[in-house]
C-alpha cells in the first residue's frame, strides 16, 4: 500500500515539475525510467516514433537505452505513453532551476556588444597606430559574443527540450523444468533427463 501510494505521489509531482516546466520555460527537466521489455528494438522503434510524433527525436540509442529530446509541453504525454505500454521498474526525475544561469548569460551578453559598439566607435576615430589594437581586441570580443550566443542557444534548448532517457531490461525466460520426463517410456528408463543435467553442469 506504501509502494503504490509512494508511486502515485511521484506521478503527481512529476506533473507539477513538467507543468511548471512548460509555463514557467524556467526548469530544465530530466527523467530516467527502467522497463521491462521483450524485444528492444521493437521498444525503441515505438517510443521513437512516439518521440517524434510529439516533436520531438532521439538524442542516442544503444542496446540497452535510448536517450529522447521531446518538448517540454509533450514531456509527460511521452511518460504517460511508455507507462502505459511496459512496466516500469525504476523511475527518477530530475528539475533544474536555470532563470539564474539565463539572466547572468543575457547580462555577459549585453556587456559584451556595449563593448563591441564602444570599439566600433573608436575604430571611426583611432589614428592609423591605434587602428590594428583596436581591430584585435574588437575581434575577440566578437568571438567571446559568439560563445555566449551558443550557451545560450544550448541553455534555451535544455528548456525547450525535455529529457528522457529509458533503460531497457529484457523480460527473463522461463528456464525448462528439470523434472520433465519423455512420452517415450524406454528413454525414461535410460535416465535420458538425468544425463542431459550432467552435460549442463
Amino acid at each position: 500500500m506504501k509502494r503504490i501510494y509512494f508511486t502515485r505521489l511521484l506521478s503527481v509531482l512529476v506533473g507539477a515539475v513538467l507543468s511548471l516546466s512548460a509555463a514557467a520555460n524556467q526548469v530544465a527537466v530530466e527523467s530516467r525510467i527502467s522497463i521491462q521489455v521483450a524485444d528492444r528494438d521493437k521498444t525503441s522503434a515505438e517510443v521513437v516514433a512516439k518521440a517524434e510524433s510529439l516533436g520531438g527525436y532521439f538524442n542516442s540509442v544503444d542496446d540497452s537505452s535510448v536517450a529522447l529530446k521531446v518538448p517540454a509541453v509533450k514531456a509527460r504525454e511521452l511518460i504517460e505513453f511508455i507507462k502505459s505500454n511496459w512496466k516500469p521498474t525504476e523511475e527518477t526525475y530530475r528539475a533544474e532551476e536555470v532563470v539564474t544561469s539565463l539572466d547572468q548569460l543575457h547580462a555577459s551578453l549585453k556587456a559584451k556588444e556595449e563593448l563591441y559598439a564602444q570599439y566600433t566607435n573608436l575604430l571611426a576615430n583611432a589614428s592609423v597606430a591605434d587602428i590594428v589594437e583596436v581591430e584585435i581586441a574588437a575581434t575577440r570580443v566578437i568571438g567571446e559574443i559568439e560563445v555566449l550566443k551558443g550557451q545560450l542557444r544550448a541553455l534555451q534548448h535544455r528548456l525547450d527540450f525535455s529529457s528522457v532517457v529509458l533503460n531497457y531490461h529484457l523480460l527473463e525466460r522461463e528456464r525448462p523444468r528439470d523434472d520433465t520426463t519423455s512420452p517415450f517410456p524406454w528413454l525414461n528408463k535410460l535416465g535420458i533427463n538425468a544425463l542431459l543435467r550432467g552435460f549442463a553442469q
